[in-house]
């Protein structure tokens, strides 16, 4: 790697830490409560957690045909 390689790549990286050290924080007890209500608040349209009606379900398993 030559020396302005060297140089392009260390400003790359400072130009990165910067950014990520700009970046506004929050607690995590702050964090953790808009998450819990977010999910409270999204619960009853999850459909991970309400599952699917089977008469909507496109995956569902269909009758196989018999041949006699």
């Amino acid at each position: 790697m030559s020396n302005k390689e060297a140089i392009a790549n260390v400003q790359r990286q400072l130009k990165q830490l910067r950014q990520e050290a700009a970046t506004p924080r929050i607690p995590l007890s702050k964090a953790c409560s808009d998450l819990m209500q977010f999910c409270q608040e999204h619960q009853k349209s999850d459909i991970l957690v309400t599952g699917i009606n089977p008469s909507e379900n496109p995956y569902k398993e269909t009758k196989g045909c018999v041949v006699l």
